[in-house]
Parts: structure tokens; C-alpha cells; sequence
């Protein structure tokens, strides 16, 4: 469990014994610190915009100025009729899916653990933390089509950009040129929705990050040095390249994705269930973790996916 959780579990609003006591949905600030601790250790969630609601289903407004708003200006008079610029506004469905964990725990770790009273609050917030990677890796990564019954829950966000027109790239054409890939890419989007790239991402397998960071460092010059090290953040052309351990490989390919983090959506219903049971026909205390959870794309066509892209080999 990393630092920044065990920081959020100090400060958690919920024990095992108000858990025990209640067995019902989280309270809002139970839910909150909840979220916080699932989602923190993630690496494509903490950064994509994360929306709650007391519903199973809703839409989200998705609002945006493509065009030039402004006009030559007179004095004393309105603009015209035809120079008054409509936004483009768009309704994002949430529609969340039911995933469940159990995670028996025998009375003899609990009674052997150093922790104590306070093991099952530490339970808790690893079950939090691993709940939060299984959610990402479904976001990520979720196929209405696949023979995984877990991805097949929902589309996740790669899948929901191709549906729903992103631009597709060819990552076979590259090989592992990376430069002329992420480049094809940029060019590939258009401008309009490039305006803010420090909030933009090349999303990528950790594999070709780790590739494309040995590339760089072999030059010999201090930025390699420095990228060698892993000190130095990766960017192309302004745009941050994040490494994603959850992006799933075929064989030595993969996928990456071009996209404004905040185009991306993490939905939680409010009403997530965390639960202790113990059974003492089998000697163990379950925790049970029940939610319901959605990704959404605010644009796909604001979003750049390559496919086949060389990662390893």
C-alpha cells in the first residue's frame, strides 16, 4: 500500500466496527474517502475527470466553444442574429455496471496480526486500493465483445473512442519509431482540440514507455542522462506521455491513446456497499465491496487511438 494511502487511511471516516454495525451503503463522506483511496495509487484515473451520482443512470452536460465567438463590435448595437454563436452542447450517459468483490480473511491473521485492532481497517483500504486497480483496468480496457467476462461489463474508454470516431492510426507502419508515431497522431487531431495540450495525454504501454525512454537516454547528452534516470518526465510536442501498466499487450503490440484527460470519464454511483461478515463455520471475516461504475468519453472525436503499435520484441 503506498504512502499516500496509508496518509488517506489516518485520516479515514470509517472503522470496521461502524461497518459491522451498519451493513449498508457508505455514508457521502465514507464514500469520498473511499473513492480517494481507490482511486490515488491509479495512474489513468486520479488524472481523467471523475463524476458521482445518487443514480444508477445519468448524463452529464458536455459543453464547448469550437468556433469564433467574438465579432467586429459597434457601438450602442447589438450583434446580428447571424454573428451570435450557439455552443456545442451534447448530453454524456453515465450508465453504470455492477462489480463485486469478497475477500475472506481467517481469524488466525487477524488474531496473529501485529496490527491488531487496527488490521481491519488496514484490510479495508487494500481492499479499497486493489478494487480502484480492477476498476481502471475495466475502464481502460472493458469490451462488450470479449470472452472476459469481467471486460465484458462495458466498453472502456479505448473501445469507446473507436466506436464513437476517434481518429485510428495505424501503429504497424512505425515499427518502433515512436517520434513519427506520436507526430502521425498530433496530425491526426484536429487543431481546434489542441489548445490545451499540457492537460493532453499519450497514454501508453509502460513497455513502449520504457523503450522509448532507452531510445532517448542513448544519445549521451544530459537530457538522456536525466531520462535514463527516470527523473525526467516524457513529453512529445508539449503533451505529457504517460506510462499505463493496465493498457493491455497482444503478443509485442499494443495500443495508445491520444486524449485530453479531462474527454475522459470515471462514473461512480454514490451508493457503494463495503461490508463485513464473518462465518465461524469457516473461521474468516469477509469484506465485501459492492459498486457500480461507468467510463465515458465527453468527444471521441477529440481522441486519437493507435492500434498494432510495436511495444516489445
Amino acid at each position: 500500500m503506498g504512502i499516500a494511502n496509508e496518509e488517506l487511511l489516518r485520516k479515514a471516516t470509517f472503522t470496521t466496527d461502524a461497518l459491522v454495525a451498519q451493513g449498508t451503503s457508505l455514508s457521502i463522506e465514507q464514500v469520498t474517502t473511499f473513492l480517494r483511496l481507490a482511486i490515488t495509487p491509479q495512474v489513468m484515473l486520479p488524472d481523467v475527470r471523475t463524476v458521482t451520482s445518487a443514480a444508477a443512470k445519468w448524463q452529464e452536460a458536455h459543453i464547448d466553444f469550437a468556433d469564433r465567438v467574438l465579432r467586429p463590435g459597434v457601438q450602442g448595437a447589438r450583434l446580428a442574429d447571424a454573428d451570435r454563436v450557439q455552443p456545442q452542447t451534447e448530453m454524456i450517459e453515465i450508465d453504470t455496471v455492477l462489480v463485486r468483490g469478497e475477500v475472506p480473511i481467517a481469524d488466525e491473521v487477524m488474531e496473529d496480526n501485529f496490527e491488531r485492532e487496527g488490521f481491519g481497517n488496514t484490510v479495508m483500504a487494500m481492499v479499497a486500493e486493489a478494487s480502484g486497480r480492477d476498476i481502471e483496468d475495466l475502464m481502460i480496457n472493458g469490451d462488450t465483445t470479449s470472452g472476459d467476462s469481467f471486460y465484458a461489463l462495458c466498453n472502456g474508454w479505448l473501445k469507446l473512442c473507436q466506436t464513437g470516431g476517434s481518429s485510428v492510426v495505424n501503429g504497424a507502419t512505425y515499427g518502433d519509431d515512436y517520434q513519427a508515431l506520436f507526430l502521425s497522431m498530433l496530425q491526426e487531431l484536429p487543431a481546434k482540440y489542441k489548445r490545451d495540450k499540457p492537460n493532453m495525454r499519450f497514454y501508453v504501454p509502460l513497455s513502449l514507455e520504457e523503450n522509448y525512454r532507452a531510445s532517448l537516454a542513448a544519445r549521451g547528452t544530459p537530457l538522456g542522462d536525466a531520462l535514463l534516470s527516470g527523473s525526467q518526465p516524457l513529453m512529445f510536442q508539449d503533451v505529457a506521455i504517460v506510462p499505463v501498466p493496465l493498457l493491455n499487450i497482444s503478443g509485442t503490440t499494443g495500443t495508445v491513446l491520444l486524449a485530453h484527460r479531462l474527454n475522459l470519464y470515471a462514473g461512480f454511483h454514490r451508493q457503494i456497499r463495503m461490508e463485513t461478515w464473518r462465518d465461524p463455520r469457516e473461521g474468516a471475516t469477509s469484506w465485501v465491496i459492492t459498486a457500480r461504475v461507468a467510463p465515458a468519453v465527453g468527444h471521441p472525436a477529440a481522441t486519437v487511438v493507435a492500434t498494432s503499435v510495436q511495444v516489445s520484441g
